[in-house]
């Protein structure tokens, strides 16, 4: 199969077009023909192998990486139930050292768990940006964050992947929405749902005089013990990526009222259907600001690194 190959860790235009044997679907698996993926910033890490990319992804070269992908279920293995060749399926791939496939790929194999059908209304484009940072928005807010209807959130750095998502399914959830973001990036952030958006820029986070239910740290540059304060009794602080200020503000916050805590996205059907739901109803945008031929995902990830990116990238995989 086509696959867009890393054959060492290097700089991100090190991964180069070429053919790897396609994935068998074992016991309990479908294989998907993708169609269109979505870069994040996990695949800067697993290209350079810093940062953690190590842990997400198996290094074994060569290899195909990328996690997000909308496609058509191709083949069905032995046990695998509940979808059937032919249909339009999304999801995203575990953020694991097993994982050893990769979306920027023609093909995909995975469990039915892990996938949710795709609404004819909504592009493979649109359905693989919303995978990951979509999943990752909504298991955020509503399992780690605990928000209620009425509740008032921070959303910090709310016009990338992730953030762009949480402003959204905020307002679906019923909370009042604050969020940071750069001036440049203020507009775009507002017609996503915000009440109110910082620059933060001209005013950092700690120095908000507000206070929150839920803070979301979709930037994954604070912490908890600096901004604890924003948070009212019971409220909590959720952020993205472990780290050792975030196992520090956990300590901290058993001897508190508020909370700190982390989300590891999981792909599950539910979600993705719901999150599907939401973008055919119009009730949620999949805020994908350009798509890229498979050729050319070096020049996405060069775009993604450079910070101007408003909301998501997405790879065009079948032309």
């Amino acid at each position: 199969m086509r696959a867009l190959i890393l054959r060492k860790n290097g700089p991100i235009d090190s991964p180069s077009l070429g053919e790897l044997p396609p994935p068998q679907p074992g016991r309990g698996e479908i294989v998907v023909r993708v169609h269109a993926a979505a870069v994040n910033p996990a695949d800067l890490k697993v290209v350079t192998g810093k940062n953690g990319g190590g842990f997400i992804h198996a290094m074994k070269f060569p290899m195909a990486f990328g996690y997000d992908f909308s496609g058509v279920v191709e083949q069905v293995g032995p046990e695998a139930e509940g979808r059937a060749v032919g249909d339009e399926v999304f999801g995203h791939l575990a953020y694991a050292r097993s994982t050893r496939q990769g979306s920027f790929a023609e093909l995909v194999a995975v469990k039915p768990a892990n996938v949710g059908v795709k609404p004819p209304s909504v592009s493979h484009e649109d359905a693989a940006a919303a995978a990951t940072a979509g999943c990752t928005a909504l298991q955020a807010l509503r399992d780690k964050g605990r928000l209620l209807p009425g509740q008032r959130v921070l959303i910090n750095g709310a016009s990338g992947g992730v953030g762009s998502y949480a402003v959204q399914i905020a307002r679906r959830l019923g909370a009042e929405v604050w969020a940071t973001a750069s001036a440049e990036k203020a507009d775009f952030v507002r017609r996503l749902g915000a009440a109110q958006v910082i620059d933060y820029r001209t005013t950092p986070l700690p120095s908000i005089g507000e206070t929150f239910d839920l803070l979301l740290d979709a930037a994954a540059m604070s912490s908890f013990a600096k901004t604890r304060h924003l948070l009212s009794r019971g409220g909590a602080y959720v952020t993205l990526l472990p780290s050792a200020s975030l196992f520090g503000g956990m300590l901290l916050s058993l001897f508190s009222s508020k909370r700190c805590t982390f989300i590891t996205v999981q792909s599950r059907s539910a979600d993705l259907e719901q999150l599907g739901a939401w973008m055919a109803a119009g009730d949620l945008d999949a805020s994908v600001e350009r798509t890229y031929p498979l050729s050319q995902v070096g020049d996405a990830l060069g775009a993604l690194q450079s910070g101007a990116v408003r909301g998501k990238l997405a790879i065009r995989v079948q032309s």
